[in-house]
């Protein structure tokens, strides 16, 4: 019998809120945003095990809000305080597809085959973005909300043995909060941007459980889906490992795989750079998964 320990700064039950997780993990990053900092949330393991409930919940009732709304619903609250002025906040929703590049809000206007509307990973002044990505500007939480059933209506999902409406796809959702906050003493203001990165993974899964049968129609896309999202999930692991190894000093040498896969490159600012990352590490209950759940936990 192999015993195993993790630490982690929460652990949440199957009878947790969907407001006990946000206000655990999330509320305090959004204050380190509304100051311009940049910071980023995960939501990862085995497919299934709610990582999209987690990060977006049921948009038909504000109870079961996942982290993207509530978040929205506190950045729109503290802008009301009276010291924000000048405010800008815009969103947008990336997903990564077989380490394909697609806008979720973008309505059709640019091309595919367009090359000036093709999405592009890039280096920029201010670390990676993505070139072409739509960006829409939000007056309020309502806003964010109608923008999120949109882009839920384009989003690749596909039927496994192992869940339902399992996301076949990595979503990057990104909040940037832009405005001046007036300094305490009254002698001018102080420009911010604020970025808030939150990141639904596709799930990982092992061949036998998802049951991709032989000779089923689309067995071979569902294969390549598998092989794509398990290769940038172990890359995205490698990469944290080997970050979590330098910051103890070892193995400082070590290269950071980020160009392994589009998911580590568009969140290489996020991972290794100045941010702020919560991870929320989902896993299955069920004696069936304990696999799964122990490499999630690793």
């Amino acid at each position: 019998q192999i015993k195993s320990s993790f630490t982690f700064d929460n652990v949440f039950t199957a009878f947790s809120t969907q407001e006990e997780v946000f206000e655990a993990t999330v509320k305090p990053m959004i204050s380190d945003v509304m100051r311009g900092f940049e910071s980023t949330v995960f939501a990862y393991g085995q497919t299934g095990t709610g990582k999209t409930h987690t990060m977006e919940g049921s948009l038909s009732s504000p109870e079961l809000y996942g982290v993207i709304p509530r978040s929205a619903q506190a950045i729109f609250e503290h802008l009301k305080q009276p010291q924000y002025k000048d405010q800008v906040v815009t969103c947008s929703y990336l997903e990564i597809y077989n380490e394909e590049l697609r806008d979720l809000l973008d309505d059709g206007t640019a091309k595919m085959n367009d090359k000036q509307g093709k999405l592009e990973i890039m280096e920029g002044k201010n670390g990676t973005f993505c070139r072409n990505l739509t960006e829409r500007e939000v007056k309020s939480a309502e806003d964010v909300l109608n923008l999120m059933q949109k882009a839920q209506q384009q989003r690749i999902v596909g039927e496994t043995k192992m869940n339902k409406s399992s996301s076949r796809s990595h979503c990057l959702f990104t909040i940037q909060v832009h405005g001046k906050i007036t300094l305490l003493n009254g002698d001018g203001d102080m420009e911010f941007f604020g970025k808030l990165h939150m990141v639904d993974l596709a799930g990982s899964e092992c061949a036998k459980s998802a049951g991709n049968e032989k000779g089923a129609p689309n067995e071979v896309a569902r294969e390549r889906e598998r092989m794509n999202i398990n290769r940038s999930l172990l890359t995205l692991g490698r990469v944290i490992s080997i970050l979590k190894e330098r910051s103890e000093n070892k193995n400082t040498n070590a290269r950071i795989p980020y160009r392994d896969s589009k998911l580590t490159r568009i969140l290489q600012e996020s991972l290794g750079g100045r941010c702020k990352t919560v991870i929320v590490a989902t896993l299955s209950p069920s004696i069936t998964a304990i696999e799964e759940s122990i490499s999630t936990l690793n």
